[in-house]
């Protein structure tokens, strides 16, 4: 399971994603790739999920003007 830090990227400010691998977990930013090791998640519960249809459908929500 991914979970989503949006505009949380120290360096960028750019959108954060926290996920595991063999060593433990982390969190790297899909912008700029900044990736940054996690001693705890615990924290991660206290954080609204973000799915990924309030990802995804803030692209079309632009008004025409006409």
């Amino acid at each position: 399971m991914v979970r989503w830090k949006l505009k949380n990227c120290p360096r960028c400010g750019g959108d954060m994603f926290v996920s595991s691998d063999l060593y433990g977990w982390y969190q790297q930013c899909l912008q700029c790739s900044y990736r940054q090791d996690l001693k705890s998640t615990s924290k991660l519960k206290d954080q609204p999920l973000r799915n990924r249809k309030e990802l995804v459908g803030t692209r079309g929500n632009r008004t025409k003007k006409g």
